[in-house]
């Protein structure tokens, strides 16, 4: 029962829900100056933890190992948006507000270098979703170590 009303419920949101935009604008001045500020303590966050880990490494397991390479993956997807935003302010306002799609936004303008580093940057899924997916292994391996540390200290205690 209990699945049908979810899957009810689910079918109800898709059928009533508007369009959700991948790309917002921040609104005003401080929209951007605040979004550049949160970009860079992302960055100075995860380089602080990398390094952590890196010099105090607390275990050698898999799932340590996940999780440096997954923030490593959200540092350089981190440091990808970083660049876009500066390359987004020279950009002309035809290719960088068209509202069309990523394809068509390149192939407006005049093909330039900056273009097609601006091109090339907004290709952050392939940093991103690597990033997520050693989390998630590394969350993955985290539970199972911690059950069989529960079920080794069951055995021993009965």
């Amino acid at each position: 029962m209990k699945r049908y009303v979810f899957l009810l419920a689910g079918l109800c949101l898709l059928c009533w829900s508007g369009p959700a935009w991948a790309v917002q604008a921040h609104g005003q001045a401080e929209g951007p100056v605040v979004h550049l500020m949160a970009h860079l303590l992302l960055f100075v966050a995860l380089l602080l933890l990398l390094y952590v880990l890196h010099t105090r490494p607390p275990d050698t397991g898999l799932s340590w190992r996940s999780l440096k390479l997954s923030l490593l993956f959200f540092l350089l997807w981190d440091l990808d948006h970083l660049f876009i935003h500066g390359f987004a302010g020279e950009m002309f306002a035809d290719i960088r507000d068209s509202g069309v799609s990523l394809v068509g936004d390149y192939f407006v303008g005049p093909r330039t270098l900056l273009n097609f580093f601006y091109y090339l940057g907004r290709f952050d899924h392939l940093l991103c979703v690597p990033a997520l997916w050693f989390f998630a292994i590394a969350l993955r391996d985290f539970c199972e170590v911690i059950e069989k540390r529960r079920q080794s200290r069951a055995g021993q205690g009965s």
